[in-house]
């Protein structure tokens, strides 16, 4: 981003908080994300609770996906300004990632922000930590903006990872708080909602009676969220030889991705291009294993105690690149293999460590009782705007 586009977007956002500044403050919730085009995850689980506990709470919506050209350029400066104003008239802010109009303003006193993040655990490195990366925030933007400034609460998955978050975002310890949970992860934590799941998911990609499914989902490629692209490390064609007919392959590309999967005709049937499906829950819920890459879907996954094995050729050059808060090679949940042959041999074998699983789950979350959104709701939302 060059500095004149990082001038003009803190002006629109700046405009915006001047005009909002001049009404009093509201009792009004915003949920907003700046990575995607519809809520999703802990801002959807959030909204939801507000609407089933305390319908009265005025909630706004701000989701916005980055786009090319003149049209993308336009929606974004509405957008800044909108984002501003919001921010000058509402008691409650959260978000679930990066998310500029936070760092250009100074908040007014009575206005708490918080940061969901889109993530549980800590894998990739993120925000200050990728410092000296190639993945790293652009350096004209860090010259101009604090980025994750301003934030009031920050939830983290467990305590022992809010350490990683606080050098991501340059927030001290204090404004990290693993005891609400993860709201997005509470749907994994009901045999009943994870059961009817995965009956609609078979259902709706025609998925034959006691075949196994795996869900494949690995993480975007690319120095930029804007130009991400997925890789060609899984052998499909190979993957069907070896697991023949009983399997079903359910492939989800990252969000940030905009092109799709093009998948041989002769893998009808066993591939289907799932990355359109707006709850990548329901996936996992209706998947007897799952195969990625450098995804932190692992730790919402890890709450299912199913096999996870891990496709990784590049895994040193994705060391250089982006980086991991974890040892890759020691602290994953499963297996990693560098080819298609030695993995598809591993699901056709079937002999897998949930135990492994199981460590990695408890190491990852200090609370798993399907209740965080609800207490989100009790101990952010309420206190923050009032009301029931």
């Amino acid at each position: 981003m060059t500095d004149a586009l990082i001038v003009l977007r803190m002006a629109l956002v700046r405009l915006g908080f001047m005009l909002g500044s001049r009404r009093p403050l509201e009792r009004r919730v915003v949920l907003a994300t700046g990575s995607a085009s519809a809520l999703g995850g802990n801002l959807e689980a959030i909204r939801a609770e507000i609407a089933r506990r305390s319908p009265t709470i005025p909630v706004s919506i701000l989701a916005h996906r980055p786009a090319g050209a003149l049209a993308g350029r336009c929606s974004a400066a509405i957008h800044a300004v909108i984002a501003g104003y919001r921010l000058a008239t509402s008691r409650l802010f959260v978000v679930d990632d990066y998310y500029f109009p936070i760092y250009a303003i100074t908040p007014r006193r009575g206005t708490m922000i918080v940061q969901t993040w889109h993530a549980s655990g800590a894998f990739k490195k993120m925000g200050y930590s990728l410092a000296g990366k190639t993945f790293g925030a652009d350096a004209a933007l860090l010259r101009r903006v604090r980025i994750h400034a301003n934030y009031d609460l920050c939830l983290v998955s467990a305590a022992r990872l809010a350490p990683h978050y606080a050098e991501a975002f340059r927030q001290p310890l204090h404004r990290f708080s693993s005891s609400i949970g993860v709201p997005r992860a509470d749907p994994l934590l009901d045999a009943a909602w994870c059961e009817h799941s995965a009956d609609a998911i078979r259902r709706r990609y025609k998925i034959p009676p006691r075949h196994r499914v795996l869900l494949f989902a690995p993480t975007f490629r690319g120095e930029r969220t804007t130009n991400a692209r997925h890789s060609d490390d899984l052998d499909l064609q190979r993957l069907q030889e070896v697991l023949g007919r009983d399997h079903v392959v359910l492939v989800r590309l990252h969000p940030f991705i905009r092109s799709r999967m093009k998948l041989d005709p002769e893998l009808a049937g066993f591939a289907i291009d799932a990355s359109d499906h707006h709850d990548i829950g329901e996936l996992m819920a209706a998947s007897d294993a799952l195969i990625t890459d450098y995804s932190s879907i692992i730790y919402e996954y890890s709450l299912l105690e199913r096999p996870i094995a891990f496709l990784a050729p590049d895994h040193s050059a994705y060391e250089r690149e982006r980086g991991f808060y974890l040892d890759y090679a020691r602290d994953l949940p499963g297996p990693i293999f560098e080819t298609t042959e030695p993995l598809a041999a591993y699901l056709r074998a079937g002999e897998f460590d949930t135990e492994r699983v199981s460590r990695f789950r408890d190491a990852s979350f200090d609370v798993i009782d399907g209740r965080a959104s609800a207490r989100f709701v009790d101990d952010v939302v309420l206190p923050a705007v009032g009301g029931v």
